[in-house]
């Protein structure tokens, strides 16, 4: 009973590590202890589809305390979901709140990076201005989840997302090749990595789609474990703090938010205490239990969620106080107008007709301060006399058009190419006559082999119907192979034909 007792303590009560209990009971020599706590914790456990560095299988333990934590998060979540969606959309209150979120996703962005977060420079990339690149590809990066939140995410879907997030969108690699790209980072530190070795990123973010596509988990605690899980592999030389929170919210729009997804500023994640979420990391990596982190996260994002629901509270009240209860001499607030035409909220002052001769009341009437409600204004006729306007006569002008006459293409000469029988024969030849060759090599290049032409792997991609990471090895065994040259222009490499006898 005793040892059961400990259990639920150090599970329900505080979700501790071996060293917090052993700390906690001032014991030295805990195993026995241990070995109940854990045995507690085993009733709870949900094995994930992904693996760490040393293969075990990573897990999570969904005790009650936890579950219900989850719950009560992802019940806020729908509360805010419920609040949004009362904001006006005709009036361009909606779409305001939406930009003021997303001006926050960004500022913490531009922390993580160390650039001016100021909220006007921020407001000024959302309508444009490219005063700062890569806050400007987050932002698209943003978008392109917000309007694809239904793909499957994959690592085509990881492609595009890396390729809007970088700017860059002719890619020469994809994963990081190599492990030690900073110096002051050594790859492993008492057996624990800072990030995955090199070799077995592509093997562990398939595990990762994998789990996406198939875990049978809550999207909240999905989208967590996905970014933990991401930060931990590292699998870019770059970017990859915002491959994780883009990923996360890629989870959550795909499984049930939607496009108000990309809304919640998950961003600020990145920016907790990095000496905790170390800590913290390495008990996962130590432990393949991934619920250390998974209670963190749940109450940073709890604060995230609480925060915005106050923010829709105090909006929505302030919209209000600005649209129903605005004086006659008040200026009007054109700060939330999002593209949608402002409705004209004001009380407009009554003047005298100096027209009308049959006035004759002149006794001074109160002041009114009224109430307008938007929808009774809409439903009021208003009559309004019409004004004739003298119609000008303008000369008719006589538009000469210009004879359409051909003169010949404006090239002297058509690309040659081959017909789709001649490239089977092609192709097939080349199969049989280099063994190196794969099927969709020999199919790429029977129909890719103009001289002087140039070709991408984008194009590899769409023609064999491949995944990035494999066109980009199939164009550079070509190249090995002869059959293409790598060229750089401008910031793309692409491929071109090599002539052979």
């Amino acid at each position: 009973m005793v040892n059961n007792e400990l259990g639920v303590r150090f599970t329900e009560k505080k979700y501790a590590t071996k060293n917090e209990v052993r700390n906690e009971l001032k014991i030295s020599v805990i195993d026995g202890i241990w070995d109940k706590v854990l045995a507690y914790r085993s009733g709870f456990n949900t094995y994930l589809l992904i693996k760490g560095i040393d293969k075990n299988q990573l897990r999570v333990c969904l005790c009650p305390t936890i579950a219900n934590k989850s719950d009560r998060v992802d019940g806020r979540i729908l509360n805010l979901i419920n609040e949004y969606n009362k904001l006006n959309k005709i009036n361009g209150d909606a779409g305001y709140y939406e930009q003021t979120n997303i001006i926050k996703c960004l500022q913490n962005v531009a922390v993580k990076k160390n650039l001016v977060s100021d909220e006007d420079i921020i407001r000024g990339i959302i309508q444009g201005k490219k005063t700062n690149a890569d806050i400007a590809n987050y932002y698209e990066a943003l978008k392109y989840v917000k309007h694809n939140f239904s793909k499957t995410i994959d690592v085509d879907y990881l492609s595009d997302l890396y390729s809007a997030v970088t700017g860059n969108y002719e890619l020469t690699y994809f994963y990081r090749q190599v492990d030690n790209e900073d110096p002051n980072l050594t790859a492993v530190i008492s057996r624990l990595y800072k990030k995955a070795p090199a070799a077995l990123i592509s093997q562990m973010m398939d595990g990762l789609f994998n789990f996406i596509a198939r875990q049978q988990l809550s999207s909240l605690n999905k989208a967590i474990v996905t970014f933990y899980y991401v930060e931990f592999v590292r699998p870019f030389k770059d970017y990859n703090d915002e491959i994780a929170v883009l990923l996360a919210k890629s989870v959550l729009a795909h499984d049930r938010l939607g496009e108000f997804a990309v809304n919640i500023p998950l961003e600020s994640l990145i920016n907790d205490n990095a000496n905790e979420v170390h800590r913290l990391f390495d008990e996962v990596q130590s432990t393949s239990d991934v619920t250390y982190y998974l209670t963190y996260a749940l109450d940073s994002v709890e604060r995230i969620i609480n925060k915005m629901i106050d923010g829709v509270a105090e909006f929505s009240t302030e919209m209000l106080k600005k649209d129903f209860y605005r004086l006659d001499d008040e200026p009007q607030d054109e700060t939330h107008k999002d593209g949608a035409e402002q409705l004209s909220l004001f009380t407009e002052p009554v003047e005298e007709k100096k027209e009308e001769p049959e006035v004759q009341s002149v006794e001074p009437q109160p002041q009114v301060v009224r109430e307008v409600v938007r929808e009774i204004i809409r439903e009021v006729p208003v009559q309004v006399t019409p004004v004739e306007e003298k119609k000008i006569e303008k000369p008719q002008q006589v538009v000469q058009l210009p004879v359409n006459n051909p003169q010949g293409l404006a090239v002297s000469f058509i690309p040659p190419e081959l017909d789709e029988k001649t490239a089977l024969r092609l192709e097939k030849h080349l199969l049989e006559l280099d063994v190196r060759l794969k099927k969709g090599q020999a199919y790429f290049y029977a129909r890719h082999c103009t001289l002087g032409m140039y070709y991408t792997i984008d194009q590899y991609k769409k023609a064999v119907k491949c995944v990035y990471e494999t066109a980009r090895t199939s164009m550079d065994q070509l190249v090995e192979f002869g059959y293409y040259r790598k060229e750089q222009v401008g910031k793309k490499f692409v491929y071109t034909p090599v002539e052979r006898k």
